[in-house]
Protein backbone atom coordinates (compact mmCIF):
# COMPACT_ATOMS: atom_id res chain seq x y z
CA UNK A 1 0.00 0.00 0.00
CA UNK A 2 1.37 3.88 -0.73
CA UNK A 3 1.20 6.24 1.17
CA UNK A 4 -1.33 7.86 -0.52
CA UNK A 5 -3.64 5.31 0.03
CA UNK A 6 -2.74 5.46 3.53
CA UNK A 7 -3.91 8.51 3.25
CA UNK A 8 -7.02 8.13 1.92
CA UNK A 9 -7.71 4.75 4.27
CA UNK A 10 -7.63 7.41 7.20
CA UNK A 11 -9.79 10.33 5.59
CA UNK A 12 -12.62 7.44 4.35
CA UNK A 13 -12.16 6.20 8.32
CA UNK A 14 -12.75 9.48 9.65
CA UNK A 15 -16.12 9.89 7.58
CA UNK A 16 -17.32 6.61 8.59
CA UNK A 17 -16.39 7.41 12.13
CA UNK A 18 -18.28 10.85 12.19
CA UNK A 19 -21.26 9.22 9.85
CA UNK A 20 -21.26 6.20 11.88
CA UNK A 21 -24.31 6.81 14.03
CA UNK A 22 -26.19 7.60 11.26
CA UNK A 23 -25.59 4.75 8.92
CA UNK A 24 -26.35 2.54 11.15
CA UNK A 25 -29.12 3.76 12.20
CA UNK A 26 -30.46 3.78 8.48
CA UNK A 27 -29.48 0.31 7.21
CA UNK A 28 -30.66 -0.79 10.76
CA UNK A 29 -34.31 0.40 9.51
CA UNK A 30 -33.85 -0.85 6.03
CA UNK A 31 -32.82 -4.24 6.88
CA UNK A 32 -34.29 -5.15 9.93
CA UNK A 33 -31.32 -6.49 11.95
CA UNK A 34 -28.66 -4.73 13.91
CA UNK A 35 -25.85 -7.46 12.74
CA UNK A 36 -26.68 -7.31 9.23
CA UNK A 37 -26.47 -3.54 9.20
CA UNK A 38 -23.02 -4.10 10.77
CA UNK A 39 -22.14 -6.02 8.21
CA UNK A 40 -23.28 -3.61 5.53
CA UNK A 41 -21.84 -0.60 6.93
CA UNK A 42 -18.86 -2.99 7.18
CA UNK A 43 -18.92 -3.72 3.35
CA UNK A 44 -19.76 -0.13 2.34
CA UNK A 45 -16.30 0.81 3.83
CA UNK A 46 -14.51 -2.51 2.26
CA UNK A 47 -15.71 -1.49 -1.24
CA UNK A 48 -14.96 2.16 -0.93
CA UNK A 49 -11.46 1.63 0.28
CA UNK A 50 -11.17 -0.68 -2.67
CA UNK A 51 -12.32 1.91 -5.17
CA UNK A 52 -10.04 4.70 -3.53
CA UNK A 53 -7.01 2.06 -3.60
CA UNK A 54 -7.81 1.80 -7.30
CA UNK A 55 -7.79 5.36 -7.98
CA UNK A 56 -11.00 5.08 -9.05
CA UNK A 57 -12.30 7.87 -7.40
CA UNK A 58 -11.18 10.52 -4.79
CA UNK A 59 -12.42 11.35 -1.38
CA UNK A 60 -14.25 14.23 -1.46
CA UNK A 61 -16.44 11.92 -4.47
CA UNK A 62 -17.62 9.28 -1.49
CA UNK A 63 -21.20 8.57 -1.70
CA UNK A 64 -21.32 6.32 1.61
CA UNK A 65 -25.05 6.77 1.87
CA UNK A 66 -25.91 6.22 -1.92
CA UNK A 67 -23.20 3.15 -1.41
CA UNK A 68 -25.45 2.22 1.62
CA UNK A 69 -28.85 2.29 0.23
CA UNK A 70 -27.76 0.33 -3.00
CA UNK A 71 -26.35 -2.58 -0.98
CA UNK A 72 -29.12 -2.86 1.22
CA UNK A 73 -31.61 -2.66 -1.75
CA UNK A 74 -29.70 -5.52 -3.08
CA UNK A 75 -29.86 -7.73 0.19
CA UNK A 76 -32.92 -6.88 0.51
CA UNK A 77 -34.18 -8.10 -2.73
CA UNK A 78 -31.64 -11.02 -2.62
CA UNK A 79 -33.65 -12.58 0.31
CA UNK A 80 -36.90 -12.92 1.64
CA UNK A 81 -37.00 -11.09 4.87
CA UNK A 82 -40.77 -11.84 4.84
CA UNK A 83 -42.02 -13.24 8.34
CA UNK A 84 -44.28 -15.40 7.72
CA UNK A 85 -47.00 -17.33 9.60
CA UNK A 86 -48.42 -20.74 8.83
CA UNK A 87 -51.61 -20.95 8.47
CA UNK A 88 -52.36 -23.81 10.75
CA UNK A 89 -50.57 -21.75 13.61
CA UNK A 90 -53.43 -19.49 15.58
CA UNK A 91 -51.40 -16.61 16.36
CA UNK A 92 -52.81 -13.47 18.87
CA UNK A 93 -50.56 -10.39 19.26
CA UNK A 94 -52.09 -9.52 22.38
CA UNK A 95 -50.14 -12.80 23.51
CA UNK A 96 -47.19 -11.82 23.04
CA UNK A 97 -44.67 -9.70 24.59
CA UNK A 98 -42.83 -7.24 21.92
CA UNK A 99 -40.64 -4.83 22.85
CA UNK A 100 -42.76 -1.25 22.21
CA UNK A 101 -39.65 -0.46 20.07
CA UNK A 102 -40.12 -3.47 17.92
CA UNK A 103 -43.75 -3.10 17.59
CA UNK A 104 -43.21 0.59 15.68
CA UNK A 105 -40.47 -0.48 14.26
CA UNK A 106 -42.59 -3.27 12.58
CA UNK A 107 -45.85 -0.54 12.23
CA UNK A 108 -43.02 1.63 9.93
CA UNK A 109 -41.40 -0.41 7.72
CA UNK A 110 -44.98 -2.03 7.10
CA UNK A 111 -46.28 1.42 6.63
CA UNK A 112 -43.10 2.63 4.40
CA UNK A 113 -43.60 -0.73 2.17
CA UNK A 114 -47.25 0.68 1.55
CA UNK A 115 -45.66 3.85 -0.67
CA UNK A 116 -43.51 4.13 -3.50
CA UNK A 117 -40.16 2.86 -2.81
CA UNK A 118 -38.63 6.46 -4.16
CA UNK A 119 -40.62 8.16 -1.28
CA UNK A 120 -39.98 6.07 0.98
CA UNK A 121 -36.04 5.96 0.49
CA UNK A 122 -36.29 9.95 0.68
CA UNK A 123 -38.28 9.38 3.99
CA UNK A 124 -35.52 6.72 5.48
CA UNK A 125 -32.67 9.26 4.22
CA UNK A 126 -33.85 12.04 5.57
CA UNK A 127 -35.36 10.59 9.09
CA UNK A 128 -33.22 7.51 9.97
CA UNK A 129 -30.04 8.92 7.52
CA UNK A 130 -30.22 12.75 9.42
CA UNK A 131 -29.62 13.80 6.24
CA UNK A 132 -30.30 17.03 4.81
CA UNK A 133 -32.50 17.66 1.69
CA UNK A 134 -29.35 18.26 -0.41
CA UNK A 135 -27.17 15.92 0.99
CA UNK A 136 -30.15 13.48 -0.16
CA UNK A 137 -30.71 14.84 -3.57
CA UNK A 138 -26.83 14.44 -3.59
CA UNK A 139 -26.99 10.85 -2.85
CA UNK A 140 -29.84 10.12 -4.77
CA UNK A 141 -28.54 12.18 -7.69
CA UNK A 142 -31.71 14.08 -7.84
CA UNK A 143 -32.82 17.83 -8.31
CA UNK A 144 -33.57 19.14 -4.71
CA UNK A 145 -37.15 20.04 -5.67
CA UNK A 146 -37.98 16.53 -6.85
CA UNK A 147 -36.59 15.02 -3.11
CA UNK A 148 -38.70 17.78 -1.31
CA UNK A 149 -41.67 16.75 -2.90
CA UNK A 150 -40.97 13.13 -2.61
CA UNK A 151 -40.19 13.21 0.80
CA UNK A 152 -43.75 15.44 1.39
CA UNK A 153 -46.07 12.96 -1.38
CA UNK A 154 -44.50 10.14 1.19
CA UNK A 155 -45.42 11.66 4.15
CA UNK A 156 -49.21 12.75 2.97
CA UNK A 157 -49.69 8.60 1.98
CA UNK A 158 -48.58 7.73 5.14
CA UNK A 159 -50.45 9.80 6.98
CA UNK A 160 -53.32 8.89 4.93
CA UNK A 161 -52.19 5.15 5.86
CA UNK A 162 -52.32 5.96 9.36
CA UNK A 163 -55.80 7.37 9.59
CA UNK A 164 -58.08 5.11 11.14
CA UNK A 165 -60.91 3.93 8.48
CA UNK A 166 -64.61 5.16 9.52
CA UNK A 167 -67.05 2.42 9.37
Amino acid sequence: MNEQNDIKLHKIAEVLRQERPNLLRYACYRLGDKSDAEDALQDVFLRLYSRLSNDEMQIQNLNIFGSLSNLCSTRLSQSSHLNTIPLDTRFDKADTTVNEYEDDYERIVILLKLIPEEQAEVIRLRIYGNNSFAEIAEILSLPLPTVKSRFLYGLDKLRRLMKPTKQ
